[in-house]
């Protein structure tokens, strides 16, 4: 017998190559007789149970594949990073202490509001960046941007960790317009020079790296004196992004 899907040999009620169904039966609603391998019956049209599913099998396959390969796309990323690009390291702002230590107990985030639920799964992934832990922070990744998504009003500071999130997992268009976000509501905000010296960074883009750390040592003391409180939270790394920039 040969397969009427891929054409190999075949015997039994499957095939081995692609797993057509080879029984001929009948449609379970007129009750004609199939060929092998139908999905329908040619008399009424009914689907035939069963049938839909062996034939997908080789798209189920391809899927996993893709799905493998965007897997590993992502290791790439936040794993095997090229050397200089700083983003992941500068992104653990002190605070992920707050996420459960390896193999504890993880928490119980339904009970958080929703800006707690996305600070937790934000410091889970920087830790685990920072771990070399990808498959954890393959795992948080995603969920804590949908976790940015659901929150009922952001401001920079929220605005600064979600683009830290895209700039880690390679994403700098949308890490590129949160910064811009950010700068809509205060121009010469430190965390926009931030971000796009970060996703320049990414990007191998020199002369926008070296605009963006001049442009953040231009307006560095006159924006402290606004007293915003995202920097008093961030000093650390505002301080060390000053140093890298030519700044003692």
């Amino acid at each position: 017998m040969t397969c009427p899907t891929c054409g190999a040999a075949a015997a039994g009620n499957f095939c081995s190559e692609c797993g057509t169904t080879l029984a001929a039966g009948s449609c379970p609603r007129c009750q004609a007789a199939l060929s092998p391998g139908a999905r329908f019956c040619h008399r009424c049209g009914t689907p035939v149970a069963g049938r839909d599913r062996e034939s997908a099998r080789p798209w189920i396959v391809a899927t996993a594949v893709i799905t493998l390969a965007v897997g590993a796309i992502l290791y790439g990323v936040l794993v095997k990073k090229p050397q200089g690009a700083a983003a992941p390291e500068m992104a653990n702002t002190g605070a992920s202490a707050t996420a459960a230590p390896p193999g504890g107990a993880p928490p119980d985030i339904s009970q958080m509001s929703p800006e707690e639920r996305f600070i937790r799964l934000n410091d889970r992934v920087m830790a685990a960046v920072e771990q070399g832990d990808s498959a954890t922070a393959l795992r948080f990744l995603p969920m804590a941007l949908a976790a940015y998504g659901q929150l009922p009003q952001v401001d920079a500071d929220l605005r600064y960790h979600a683009a830290l999130l895209h700039i880690t997992s390679g994403e700098l268009p949308p890490a590129l317009a949160l910064a811009d976000s950010i700068m809509g509501a205060a121009p010469n905000h430190l965390f926009g020079w931030l971000i796009r010296a970060m996703a320049a960074e990414a990007q191998g883009d020199q002369a926008a790296l070296a605009g963006a750390r001049k442009a953040f040592l231009d307006h560095y003391e006159a924006e402290l004196k606004q007293n915003r409180p995202e920097y008093t939270e961030h000093k650390a790394v505002l301080e060390e992004f000053r140093r890298q920039a030519g700044k003692p």
